[in-house]
């Protein structure tokens, strides 16, 4: 005889959850090939950042301008102050140290203070040298290659003609050439014109400073310049 189960019976008895089925993750292979690569790329990447932190980080005395120094004037100890800082690699500043090698020398420019002093700054040779003058030339632009002219090139002073009546001679005879060698560059005590301190020929040197206080000199670039 099959016996029906009541109602009661039914909700007394309890309900089966569902089973749930266990997932296994998959495996990861194992490379060490890059993880000697990740390695290595630490390794390198630190000593990277140290070699850049003791080059930031170092600092060294170096040889200063104190005083403005003419051109062709003596170095003196009095014109140098020694200065700590960081200096860029493609910086080339004299140490401290080597103060004594520098005293004595001549200003191949015009240095200004603050300026840190380098080797291209000083020359062994008197400015002028011997058998020269040292002449100022100020100019306006229109007498003077658009190019800019730099201390040590060599130039042409080419003498004018002057603004009077001239004969048919002085028309056709070549205009007066004087060589000389740019020592120093800088602006004019007018705006619109550069002052140039040039060497010339001693014997040159009275015609160069008057023509050039007359506005009677143009400046030419020569070859190689």
């Amino acid at each position: 005889m099959t016996t029906t189960p009541t109602k009661a019976t039914r909700a007394a008895s309890p309900v089966a959850a569902p089973y749930a089925i266990p997932r296994v993750a998959p495996q990861r292979r194992w490379r060490p090939a890059l993880v000697w690569l990740a390695v290595a790329l630490v390794a390198a990447g630190g000593l990277i950042a140290a070699a850049v932190l003791r080059k930031v980080g170092t600092t060294a005395e170096y040889l200063a301008v104190s005083t403005r120094v003419e051109v062709g004037s003596v170095i003196d100890r009095s014109d140098l102050s020694t200065v700590r800082i960081t200096v860029d690699p493609a910086l080339k500043p004299i140490r401290a140290s080597a103060a004594d090698d520098v005293i004595g020398k001549y200003a191949a420019v015009a240095m200004v203070p603050g300026t840190l002093l380098t080797q291209t700054q000083l020359t062994d040779t008197a400015v002028p040298g011997q058998g020269q003058q040292l002449v100022g030339l100020s100019l306006p632009q229109e007498r003077m290659p658009a190019e800019r002219i730099k201390p040590g090139a060599d130039v042409l002073l080419v003498v004018t003609a002057d603004d009077g009546p001239v004969s048919n001679q002085q028309q056709t005879a070549a205009p007066i050439s004087i060589k000389a060698t740019v020592v120093d560059v800088r602006a004019g005590a007018k705006e619109g014109t550069t002052l140039l301190n040039v060497a010339v020929a001693e014997r040159d040197g009275p015609l160069v400073a008057s023509r050039a206080a007359a506005g009677r000199i143009v400046v030419a670039l020569t070859t190689g310049n």
